[in-house]
């Protein structure tokens, strides 16, 4: 009998991404397209990676990004980059890259998301004949289930 092993898992005091090797390589190839990303500001996917503050005030909100996405531009980096290591080591993440492999993994869902005309609201294009089968959309449902898995480990209710 084939038992079941979560892809992430709590791992003494820390985390264990546990991802076969086209799995992380999928995801690797998912992270250096969201890093190109982040070198175009202006691009209309990633809209939802750096929400609106000041939705009533133009002039605030382009003083809010010009100060602000910098910052976040670099954390999500640093997430990129804290998952990357975890990859291409033994898959062990401590409570910070745990949280940063899902901010991470939730930055390309929502580009995806974006893609696909997902909405925080469940209304959009995802219901469009074929749409649940196209490549993005799997996709989309995969990263759904790590970051679930992801919430499952950190609240202890993964299996080991």
């Amino acid at each position: 009998m084939i038992r079941f092993r979560a892809p992430v898992r709590r791992d003494g005091d820390g985390f264990r991404i546990a991802l076969s090797d086209d799995e992380a390589e999928l995801v690797q190839r998912l992270l250096t397209e969201l890093s190109e990303l982040l070198d175009q500001p202006d691009h209309p996917l990633t809209g939802r990676l750096f929400p609106v503050v000041h939705p009533d005030d133009a002039e605030a909100e382009a003083e809010y990004q010009r100060l602000m996405r910098p910052e976040l531009v670099e954390s999500k980096r640093a997430a990129i980059g804290a998952v990357r290591a975890a990859l291409d080591g033994d898959g062990r993440l401590d409570d910070g890259g745990l949280v940063a492999f899902m901010q991470a993994v939730n930055s390309v869902r929502l580009v995806l998301g974006t893609m696909l005309g997902i909405t925080d609201d469940g209304d959009g294009d995802d219901d469009d004949e074929g749409e649940a089968d196209s490549y993005e959309h799997q996709l989309y449902v995969y990263l759904s289930w790590l970051l679930e898995w992801s919430v499952r480990a950190m609240s202890n209710r993964a299996p080991d």
